[in-house]
């Protein structure tokens, strides 16, 4: 059995992109990682001198801390400063509930433990909280039913761990669509995302959603409510799928994954036969 994988946002959609799609200039992940470790052993020091925990508190935040740099390193190449929403939600109730397998009292604490490091970075190094990270982080009840639900998930029967799987999933996926955070699966033409992609529609996948992400933050600096937004990002998606792009060779991305998915069929039924 193995968990849905979700799109991975990677770089702003203006910058310069090599042929895999990842932009030439981003940041080396083992720097990040390394800058990351650095402000854990600050972080520590900060628990125990000016939060006044127990070393033992400490290490458990400080582990929780860590798993969300690594996340961030090595799925979206940025440090926790330059987080968004969607990657915190994302993080906070899925990914780290999937995969931390850690003890009961370091993952039930999870929601405490990034709201303190987030205000470590903010006293040691003047990062500013935005309000989307407190209000995602105050709701521990949510995390806490999310965590216990995919726990107890049947894990005996395959099918129906498979079917309370997708259930979970869907659930944050309507979550984040109501918070117009979730880019949509349709592509038109009766196409949608793939469950297994390829590497150029995985790539396209996550400059989508990067830029999906860029354009709801400028529009509610704008102030636009989400009715207003959603009608913006949406047009904003459908335009994007039809420019061509000289990385794909003047191709535009829908028809890039269209003839992934025919290419795809093909292979298959080369198979069966």
């Amino acid at each position: 059995m193995s968990d849905e994988i979700i799109w991975n946002s990677y770089s702003p959609e203006d910058e310069e992109f090599d042929i895999v799609g990842r932009s030439k200039g981003e940041p080396d992940i083992q720097a990040l990682l390394d800058r990351g470790y650095e402000q854990l052993d600050g972080f520590v020091a900060w628990l125990e001198t000016s939060v006044g925990v127990d070393s033992r508190t400490a290490q458990q935040d400080c582990f929780n801390a860590e798993a969300l740099i690594d996340f961030l390193a090595n799925q979206h190449r940025k440090d926790a400063s330059q987080i968004n929403e969607f990657e915190l939600r994302w993080f906070v109730f899925s990914h780290y509930i999937r995969k931390a397998n850690a003890d009961v009292a370091i993952e039930e604490r999870l929601p405490v433990s990034l709201g303190r490091f987030f205000h470590y970075l903010e006293a040691k190094y003047g990062y500013q909280v935005p309000i989307w990270v407190e209000s995602a982080l105050d709701d521990e009840e949510y995390y806490l039913k999310r965590r216990s639900v995919y726990l107890g998930l049947d894990g005996e029967d395959e099918r129906r761990w498979e079917e309370g799987f997708k259930e979970w999933c869907l659930e944050l996926e309507e979550d984040l669509d109501t918070r117009c955070l979730w880019l949509p699966r349709d592509l038109g033409d009766g196409m949608l995302w793939s469950d297994t992609m390829g590497w150029r529609e995985a790539t396209l996948q996550e400059e989508a959603n990067i830029g999906w992400q860029n354009k709801r933050e400028e529009g509610l600096k704008d102030g636009m409510d989400f009715d207003v937004l959603r009608h913006v990002l949406l047009r904003w998606y459908n335009d994007w799928l039809d420019m061509p792009q000289p990385r794909l060779d003047g191709y535009s991305p829908r028809e890039v994954i269209h003839e992934e998915h025919g290419d795809r069929e093909e292979g298959e039924q080369g198979m069966e036969e």
